[in-house]
């Protein structure tokens, strides 16, 4: 298995997850919340191949996929021969399942079975518990944004540029992309709030200054340029799509990074 990642290689704080609570109750019991995450966007294949050739490695795009792919295959032919296999990022272990009246039973397929888990490595739950979270005010249809960017288009995979990254000094139009975006409503917290994560810089923008308005995509320019490090972006809305507005603002908020680096970006 992995050994644990030495706390001198990570030099790169995480972006916080934002826990969403729903309210839940077994039967006879005190009711409870449980705590679940918002939409985060998945990597494919490819997106992770992409990822290695421009960080870290010399050999081709299609190389590495089709070596991972060559060794996806291997893994399942050595499990379907009854080997148990650890891959770096965990390891596969078979179990049986069901119960057996006595030691001299038969398997059963009808009432036993065999399964396949995966065991999380050291590294894996390491990094799992090293991100920092928040719990933020779940409602449901508030606004869902996943991107913020410098570009008038959502993120596509395969595509050559960092996701929910901005350039430091960048002032230009910032963009953000998602669902239920609408900054609607006359309540005194409606429109976009941009924070550091952790720090005392705010700034709020009012709906009147979002030029780009719809359940989609919102654009909006910045009072100033981002300082380096963690920010999160918040959309206050009381928008709904029926346009029966909500008696109260709801919440959507997703991270950026704005990167200590000098560069005019430009929305496309």
């Amino acid at each position: 298995m992995d050994k644990e990642l030495p706390q001198s290689k990570m030099t790169v704080k995480p972006g916080k997850l934002f826990v969403n609570l729903t309210k839940s109750q077994l039967p006879g019991q005190e009711p409870f919340y449980k705590g679940t995450l918002p939409f985060h966007p998945s990597l494919t294949l490819e997106d992770i191949a992409e990822r290695a050739v421009k960080n870290r490695s010399s050999y081709s795009h299609g190389t590495l996929i089709a070596s991972f792919r060559t060794m996806v295959e291997e893994i399942y032919g050595a499990i379907e021969d009854g080997f148990n296999v650890d891959f770096g990022l965990g390891r596969t272990e078979m179990t049986v399942k069901g119960r057996f009246k006595t030691e001299y039973e038969k398997f059963d397929r009808e009432r036993h079975a065999i399964c396949i888990k995966l065991r999380p490595s050291p590294r894996l739950n390491q990094l799992a518990g090293w991100f920092p979270a928040e719990v933020t005010p779940y409602h449901r249809n508030a606004p869902l944004p996943n991107e913020v960017s410098i570009h008038n288009d959502c993120y596509r995979q395969q595509e050559d540029r960092e996701f929910c990254v901005i350039p430091a000094n960048y002032t230009l139009p910032l963009f953000i992309h998602g669902s239920r975006l609408k900054v609607m409503g006359d309540h005194p917290e409606v429109g976009i709030v941009i924070r550091q994560e952790e720090g005392e810089k705010k700034y709020f923008i009012n709906p009147r200054m979002v030029f780009i308005n719809e359940s989609t995509h919102l654009a909006f320019m910045l009072p100033e340029p981002l300082t380096p490090g963690r920010w999160v972006a918040e959309v206050h809305s009381q928008y709904n799509p029926s346009y029966r507005l909500y008696q109260k603002p709801r919440v959507g908020m997703v991270t950026l990074t704005v990167l200590d680096i000098t560069a005019s970006g430009r929305g496309d």
